[in-house]
């Protein structure tokens, strides 16, 4: 029942945006009677902390298994802009940060969830550095995510490729810059 409350809710995130999450909507759009979903996630901010962890770990799983695919630089930050870039978890994403803005509560919620997909990277990418090369790469794919997500550009004005080429020659040179890379503790 929880996957189905999930569901749900990531669905009314991105119909209605966050103000329209609340536990009767959910409830209601996922068949169960409210006492149902307030059994597994008591609090708002329990269904949005479960909310954020899905995203992340579904944006986890989809570049994890571009990796184990290829293994290539490319394909990994390929995926991670896709996947970040889907207007279902950009819309989710773009929804969560605005209301973090005004409550703290959100803010914690997306901080956690930032870090954790920091930390993930961070093993993909096999960063000497920790977490810094990962928080670019992040910061970078959000970036492009929230453009191709404002402006939904045409196959013949989507430069997608031409930055994923340039983003992966400077996460390589990054990592074999970094202290651990070199060899030196």
């Amino acid at each position: 029942m929880p996957d189905r409350i999930l569901d749900a809710a990531i669905e009314t995130l991105a119909t209605s945006g966050l103000p329209g999450l609340t536990q009767v909507a959910v409830a209601a759009a996922a068949g169960v009677r409210q006492s149902h979903l307030t059994y597994y996630f008591p609090r708002r901010e329990d269904l949005l902390e479960a909310v954020a962890g899905r995203a992340v770990g579904e944006i986890a799983c989809e570049v994890g298994r571009a990796v184990e695919l290829s293994g290539s630089l490319e394909d990994l930050l390929a995926q991670l802009v896709e996947s970040v870039a889907g207007l279902d978890h950009m819309r989710m994403f773009v929804s969560m940060i605005v209301e973090a803005d005004g409550d703290p509560a959100v803010r914690e919620i997306m901080m956690l969830a930032t870090r954790r997909m920091e930390a993930l990277l961070a093993d993909m990418l096999e960063a000497g550095d920790g977490p810094e090369t990962a928080r670019l790469v992040l910061a970078a794919a959000w970036g492009l995510g929230l453009y191709r997500f404002l402006m939904r550009p045409g196959p013949e004005d989507d430069h997608t490729g031409a930055y994923l080429s340039w983003l992966a020659r400077a996460t390589a040179l990054l990592s074999e810059a970094s202290p651990t890379r070199r060899g030196t503790p």
